[in-house]
């Protein structure tokens, strides 16, 4: 009995080191990473590194980007990434970056559509609270208080705050927003709070 007990916590500790992968990106360098795991799960990245680490999707035939945002140095996030797609990790630092990649149950999404415009822009977190968005498709970020985080999303691409069970539209990207441009997420959460 003793033994069965040993065999079965070395498969269970086996199983958590699988599901939760560690990260080195070397310094200035980036890494591309394909799991098989990308078919049926959605990707979770946690960044203890204190540096941010550039996020980006990219399709495996074209190598063009999907999608992509800026993980903050404290940051969560969990993203789609299609099955055959590459998740790009960039380290912009001086220094060696490690974190954390686990896979979590997806919640069924649509595919981007490559036909239709994508806009780069940055949502700001001017609070002193982490705010937490779900953009579906693409991620479910956390943004850090006092954080920018960049995207890269589509046209008619809806961005929602996470109050509780609720999720509120909090933006949908259309012509008003430009590449470069920088939205301020605490102040759109406030105003909508005042029509509440």
């Amino acid at each position: 009995m003793k033994k069965a007990v040993i065999l079965l916590s070395i498969l269970f500790a086996g199983f958590q080191v699988s599901a939760n992968q560690k990260v080195e990106i070397p310094a200035r360098k980036s890494v591309e990473l394909t799991y098989e795991e990308f078919a049926n799960f959605d990707v979770k990245l946690m960044n203890r590194s204190g540096k941010q680490i550039e996020v980006s999707v990219l399709d495996a035939r074209t190598r063009k980007q999907v999608s992509g945002f800026g993980l903050g140095p404290m940051g969560n996030a969990i993203l789609y990434v299609a099955e055959g797609n590459i998740l790009k990790l960039k380290n912009t630092s001086s220094k060696d970056i490690r974190m954390n990649l686990d896979f979590v149950e997806r919640i069924p999404s649509p595919q981007a559509d490559p036909n239709v415009e994508t806009v780069n822009f940055t949502l700001h977190n001017s609070s002193l609270k982490s705010i937490p968005l779900i953009i579906p498709g693409v991620m479910n970020p956390n943004l850090s208080p006092m954080s920018n985080s960049g995207v890269s999303l589509q046209m008619g691409q809806e961005i929602y705050y996470k109050k509780g069970l609720k999720r509120v539209v909090v933006l949908t990207v259309d012509k008003n927003i430009q590449n470069g441009d920088k939205i301020d997420m605490a102040k759109r959460i406030a105003a909508l709070k005042k029509e509440e």
